[in-house]
């Protein structure tokens, strides 16, 4: 995202604000969804963060992505919704939304399907101090660095939250009755 564009949205240009949620919405979805487990409270945690990005918008100083910048408030408004509500559910409906384009044939989808329906069940089972840099690190592909900013933790506590979370992911995935 450019500086000219920045400050367009700054000043209140009605278009470029919604260029701006055009190009980021999505994404702010699926990370909304894969924390939250639920489409509803998903879509208004979207709308939520959009709102306070615009409101802080002056505060975003071009340190990281705007992107980056736009997940972490994204993780302390799922954070808030989730300590809020204090729900959990399953992320099959998750799983199946991204998992679907990828399948080739109905066996292999069946397959996959319960595969990663077990895997998406152990991921949902880890705190959310484990789970969030999971989601953020191998589902949306965020790198190290910008998992510790968007957390705003150090780098060597990410890499030692995915580790403790390898760790108990393949305990829980061990107990799986196969």
């Amino acid at each position: 995202m450019d500086s000219h564009w920045l400050e367009q949205c700054r000043a209140g240009d009605s278009l470029a604000i919604e260029r701006l949620v055009q190009t980021y919405q999505q994404a702010v979805y699926r990370l909304a969804l894969s924390i939250l487990d639920d489409s509803d409270d998903a879509d208004d945690a979207t709308q939520e963060v959009f709102v306070a990005a615009l409101r802080a918008l002056e505060s975003f100083r071009g340190n990281a992505s705007f992107k980056t910048w736009l997940f972490s408030i994204t993780v302390n408004v799922c954070r808030t919704r989730l300590h809020r509500h204090k729900r959990r559910g399953s992320l099959r409906q998750i799983l199946e939304s991204l998992f679907a384009q990828n399948q080739a044939h109905p066996e292999n989808e069946a397959i996959q399907s319960e595969s990663d329906s077990a895997l998406w069940q152990a991921i949902h089972a880890l705190a959310d101090k484990h789970r969030i840099p999971v989601i953020l690190r191998y589902y949306h592909d965020l790198p190290i660095a910008e998992i510790a900013e968007t957390l705003g933790v150090p780098v060597g506590t990410v890499h030692s939250r995915l580790n403790h979370a390898r760790e108990r992911l393949r305990t829980l995935l061990k107990e799986e009755p196969r």
